[in-house]
């Protein structure tokens, strides 16, 4: 007989995959199993092992990263099965592989009533040991799992923040189809404990908010998360609806005792928002004093050098205020310089009173430290100043602004090419460094931030300036 050929997946079809790895960690821990994902290869008689999954309640059948490996189906005779007969097999007689008898279990993976993969269940074969209540509620708890896999129930459809939530080892409780406690593990009692409840006796109810999350996960056909918190202590609960043959069979609750979390979470909250305050009101006072700085330059109409002096010395300010506003937007301590670059541009834009000259900007997003991104914002603000007012000398043009690197290690590039008459042999007294602007540059770029600054004639018209800095 020629071997099945089977269509390839549609887009629901790989998504309800993508699904199943990112859940089956439970089923995995539930099942004291390796997991193997199947594929078959179109018109051959061979699979492909796509995606793979340890326990973390037993030792792993295999080390070795299989996901990628095709074999042939007399090597995987249970998983050929199943792909051709489309049920659940589970073999009597344990399967020996690499001569150690493994126990394996074969289950049709359906998507809309539609087989898509086939799921290897594999464990340890080990006959002589006794099971008891803890593992034969974890096995009780898989089986019925598998099963929805097979039906096309599990995964289940909604998405969940899977990689935070309890595990199987953290605590668990299986409730009866009745709501009623059939087990609880040691660490689930020790957990509720925590937070007043003093036991959870079998064959009786659960908590009552618990009922409530179990009628709610049942009635809603999808897993429910909550955090409860009482007595001091805090608890995090996943509550997962089981299927048998479309009806309710019971509930399996997860739970973590997570208070020592929290209490640092929180503390963690509490020093972010500490700090990005005091960047709040660095800001402040920095627009504080640019605004006093800028009262006093409109006062000294009569001396118009002095009041250009101190509109700079505001510009200066205000770019290191910049920063800092940034910082109070951030939940991590860098920030980006690609956006303080926008923010730089757009006040030196608001500041000009001139119409004839236009700032353009490329800036690629890079996560810097405050301790970098305050000076490059200052060196930034004076290579526009120094490029509007030298490099087009009054005239009319446009400064190009671009920012690069700075991520992966790679070190920051900065530059600023205008379009004036460009840099001559003899560099004007107001270019060459005598002025605050350029030695300023100079000093935050070399001494500051360990990197170099070069100020040049552009290939045809204009002058460039560059500023690289390493970062890392």
């Amino acid at each position: 007989m020629s071997p099945p050929r089977y269509r390839r997946l549609d887009t629901e079809g790989v998504e309800h995959l993508h699904r199943l790895t990112a859940a089956w960690q439970l089923i995995a821990d539930l099942a004291f199993a390796d997991l193997l994902l199947f594929a078959a290869v179109e018109e051959t008689n061979e699979f492909q092992i796509v995606a793979q999954q340890r326990p973390y309640t037993a030792r792993t059948l295999y080390p070795e990263d299989l996901v990628g490996a095709v074999v042939a189906a007399e090597w995987r005779p249970w998983v050929e099965r199943a792909f051709r007969e489309g049920r659940r097999l589970h073999p009597l007689q344990p399967t020996f592989i690499d001569a150690d008898p493994v126990r394996v279990e074969a289950v049709p993976v359906r998507h809309r009533g539609d087989l898509i993969a086939v799921l290897s269940i594999e464990a340890a074969d080990l006959p002589d040991r006794a099971t008891g209540r803890l593992e034969a509620a974890y096995l009780d708890a898989a089986s019925i799992l598998i099963g929805m896999i097979e039906a096309g129930t599990f995964p289940f459809s909604t998405a969940n923040d899977l990689i935070t939530s309890p595990r199987v080892g953290d605590g668990l409780i299986m409730l009866d189809s009745d709501g009623r406690v059939s087990f609880a593990s040691p660490n689930a009692v020790s957990a509720f404990r925590r937070i007043g409840t003093s036991a959870l006796p079998l064959g009786e109810p659960p908590p009552r908010r618990v009922r409530v999350l179990a009628d709610e996960a049942t009635t809603a056909r999808r897993p429910v998360e909550y955090e409860i918190e009482e007595s001091g202590a805090v608890i995090d609960l996943r509550v997962v609806p089981l299927l048998g043959d479309g009806d309710w069979s019971g509930t399996l609750l997860l739970c973590r005792e997570v208070t020592e979390m929290r209490r640092k979470d929180r503390l963690i909250s509490l020093r972010e928002a500490t700090i990005r305050e005091v960047h709040h009101r660095v800001k402040n006072n920095l627009q504080t004093v640019a605004s006093l700085l800028r009262l006093q330059a409109r006062r000294m109409q009569d001396h118009p050098a002095a009041a250009e002096a101190l509109e700079e010395s505001v510009r200066r300010i205000a770019s290191i205020a910049l920063v800092h506003e940034t910082l109070t937007e951030e939940l991590e301590g860098d920030v980006d310089l690609g956006e303080v670059a926008r923010r730089v541009v757009r006040m030196f834009e608001g500041s000009m009173s001139r119409e004839d000259v236009k700032i353009a900007l490329e800036a690629r997003s890079a996560r810097v430290n405050a301790a970098i991104a305050t000076p490059v914002a200052v060196v930034l603000n004076e290579l526009i100043q120094n490029a509007v007012q030298h490099g087009l000398d009054d005239g009319p043009g446009t400064v190009q602004v671009c920012l690069s690197g700075g991520s992966d290690g790679q070190p920051l590039v900065l530059e600023v090419v205008d379009d004036g008459s460009g840099v001559p042999a003899a560099l004007p007294v107001s270019r060459s460094g005598s002025g605050l602007g350029l030695p300023l540059v100079r000093a935050l770029v070399s001494e500051q931030l360990g990197g170099t600054f070069e100020l040049a004639a552009n290939d045809g018209e204009g002058s460039v300036a560059r500023v690289v800095v390493p970062v890392g």
